[in-house]
């Protein structure tokens, strides 16, 4: 009886220590909180809104303010715009994570301006730029080639290699050139 006795209790202790060493089933990484808090969020033009090079932050919609559905209502969340409540056609309303995988050139994207090095810096979100997709020759070492033209006819327009954690498609609207975006 002493031997069931102490053989139930080890088998007790050693399933209470495997039990406490394992990580809860509904535990998210970094990379799935910053989505998380992304999507909360949309992306609405604050400064030089009418230009190629117009600054977005993070803005709450409260609503589309036209029948047609082209005007929001948004308050700005972060950037140089925090707390302003604006109507505004300028909207960004569905962004996706940029990937390693292929990437068409002449995709139109949203970059952090920051383009910090560490992944998922909420710190440094209160600025992005529309942006060209140039090249993809580094996409393997996490880099891609992004071109920023500074007016409707710039053809010829600034280019910079942004880390892909700064980088997101612009879903929603659907663009096709930055150049043509503004009216």
């Amino acid at each position: 009886m002493k031997k069931i006795f102490c053989l139930f209790v080890f088998c007790a202790l050693l399933s209470a220590m495997g039990c406490a060493s394992k990580k809860p089933y509904n535990r998210t990484s970094d990379k799935e909180d910053f989505e998380r808090f992304l999507q909360r969020y949309v992306f609405a033009a604050c400064t030089n809104y009418t230009q190629p090079y117009a600054t977005y932050s993070l803005a709450h919609l409260h609503k589309k303010v036209s029948s047609d559905g082209k005007l929001y209502k948004v308050t700005f969340e972060n950037g140089p715009c925090k707390g302003n409540t604006v109507i505004t056609p300028y909207v960004i309303t569905k962004t996706e994570p940029m990937t390693t995988g292929d990437v068409p050139l002449g995709t139109v994207v949203l970059r952090n301006y920051w383009n910090p090095r560490e992944p998922f810096d909420r710190e440094k979100l209160d600025r992005w730029n529309l942006g060209v997709v140039t090249s993809t020759s580094r996409i393997n070492k996490g880099i891609i080639d992004i071109s920023f033209p500074r007016d409707k006819q710039d053809f010829n327009p600034a280019r910079e290699g942004i880390f892909l954690h700064n980088v997101r498609y612009v879903k929603s609207p659907e663009v096709k050139d930055i150049r043509t975006f503004i009216h």
